[in-house]
């Protein structure tokens, strides 16, 4: 049995009343490239970055803005906005290279999109062009009554080669929550509640006489972040606004609403019916008292570590937290933040899906980072040894690829492996039971524990008795494998394992991320 985080929730029930506010469509021109954007109809506040509305909802660009463009070549140049743009509705854009790369097809026409995308590529599509290889982030940077800096993606296409006059149009529409009350806000998070893909990888079709399209893949992240940083401070009288891009769509289900304040209390606000993301607008939803609560047996440990770390005294699992310590969560494939299988799956049932198929499982042909067929390779992502791929030299999880992070939202996130050293070295681990299931009570120096049991592992059609917990470090030595914290009736160990497995994942809450994450 598990129990979703929302159970543990103050919970606000929106029936009705959010509202759609107009943003309307702006311009921009080519080569020396002038750009202005769609205005917002709404009642923000001051400019603070790109993509920022002022009190008109004119959208303005910032110093240092950066475009793709593609100037009547399928070559994919880097544009800049001048500093004598800055704050402008209207933006001078100069490209940065200051030499030109042989382009390759040659297309009619120049083609823009914001914010710039170093993979990005175009292919024509009938009347229209398709930009692919973008992504929608996970996470978005908060700014004050505004869309955070690259959030809010815009795209324009010329009638010709020659003509360099943009129009550019937004590509997506938003969310405006508003919220009083006396705390700090860290994070606001928001998912479907039909769990409709909402970032991730994504592609735009776009041409000069009809509005953009946006489209992504099915494997796309559920749920988006608005990061806060050290917090937003709410005012009890006027409410505060945070804004949330989204892609156009109509969540049958409603949606929920997710805020966390700095001292790791939440409040989730819940639609219950239908709402439409319409592009260029806002959903405007009603002034809500913000009153934060701790998330019940939920809620982080302070085992008294010198890093100041809590640890969650549950497990992980596609809905939030199990609902008892002794219950062993899902099994995660590392930097995947939704299971395959979940504990409530028997042996027998795992194995009759493997053999009828049924590859979604614990196998490096599903593993999402996996562009060849084995540990070699080569890897998407996190890569620090040419053998591997393409070197990038990310060692640890970002945190759309963390599955605590995208499943709880606010400062948690999966531990590091340096973590999990502190939390073997600093604290008494003593194997017993809890409820009748083994594990280990982990005991820290004020006394205060918490329970992980031994749920075991996934790899192919096999289910281990041993247990490991994933950590969000890569195992640099090799970049196919990832270090995590095993152990059994021998004892406690770190170990490192290939990153397609099937682990346990425990999360932790730190006061003030220290990992910048």
């Amino acid at each position: 049995m598990r129990r979703s985080l929302a159970l543990a929730l103050l919970v606000a029930i929106v029936v009705c009343g959010c509202q759609k506010v107009d943003i309307s469509d702006g311009v921009s021109a080519g080569k020396v490239f002038l750009a202005t954007v769609e205005a917002i109809a709404d009642d923000t506040v001051e400019v603070e970055t790109k993509t920022s509305m002022d009190e008109s909802g004119n959208v303005r660009w910032k110093r240092g803005d950066q475009v793709s463009i593609f100037a009547g070549s399928a070559l994919n140049e880097h544009y800049q906005v001048t500093d004598a743009s800055d704050g402008k509705t209207t933006a001078v854009l100069n490209r940065v290279e200051s030499t030109r790369r042989v382009a390759g097809d040659e297309i009619s026409v120049n083609v823009a999109f914001y914010p710039y995308a170093a993979t990005a590529a175009i292919a024509r599509s009938g009347s229209s062009y398709v930009i692919s290889d973008i992504a929608l982030p996970a996470t978005q940077n908060y700014a004050a009554a505004s869309f955070g800096n690259g959030a809010f993606p815009m795209v324009a296409v010329t009638r010709s080669a020659r003509d360099e006059d943009f129009k550019f149009k937004n590509v997506l529409g938003g969310l405006k929550l508003q919220l009083t009350g006396t705390a700090a806000i860290t994070s606001v998070c928001i998912t479907g509640n039909n769990k409709e893909s909402l970032c991730g990888a994504a592609s735009v079709s776009a041409s000069n006489t009809a509005v953009p399209a946006v489209s992504l893949t099915a494997a796309g992240a559920k749920r988006v972040t608005l990061d806060c940083g050290r917090g937003v401070q709410l005012n009890a009288e006027t409410a505060t606004a945070f804004i949330i891009a989204l892609p156009p769509m109509t969540m049958s289900g409603g949606f929920t609403v997710t805020v966390t304040d700095s001292q790791g209390k939440q409040m989730e606000i819940k639609t219950i019916k239908s709402q439409t993301i319409t592009r260029s607008n806002l959903l405007s939803m009603p002034a809500v008292n913000y009153v934060g609560v701790a998330p019940g047996p939920d809620a982080a440990v302070d085992l008294g570590l010198p890093s100041g770390l809590k640890w969650a005294s549950c497990n992980l699992c596609e809905d939030g937290f199990v609902s008892s310590p002794e219950e062993f969560g899902d099994y995660y494939a590392w930097g995947e933040t939704e299971p395959y299988y979940t504990s409530g799956h028997s042996r027998d049932e795992y194995c009759h899906d493997w053999k009828a198929g049924k590859t979604s499982g614990y196998v490096w042909a599903s593993y999402s980072f996996e562009l060849g067929t084995n540990h070699k390779g080569p890897f998407s992502k996190y890569v620090t040894n040419s053998d591997y791929g393409t070197v990038d030299n990310k060692k640890v999880l970002d945190q759309e690829d963390d599955a605590a992070r995208q499943t709880l939202g606010g400062n948690w996130r999966m531990p590091t492996d340096a973590e999990w050293t502190e939390l073997r070295t600093e604290c008494n681990w003593t194997e017993t039971t809890l409820n009748g299931m083994y594990g280990y009570l982990v005991t820290g120096s004020n006394r205060n524990s918490i329970f992980l049991p031994i749920a075991g592992c996934r790899a192919f059609i096999y289910i281990y008795d041993d247990t490991a917990y994933w950590s969000s470090s890569l195992d640099t030595n090799y970049s196919c494998n990832a270090w995590l914290v095993s152990f059994g009736s021998g004892g406690v160990y770190r170990d490192s394992a290939e990153r397609f497995y099937g682990q346990s994942i425990r999360p932790v809450y730190p006061t003030m991320d220290s990992q910048g994450r």
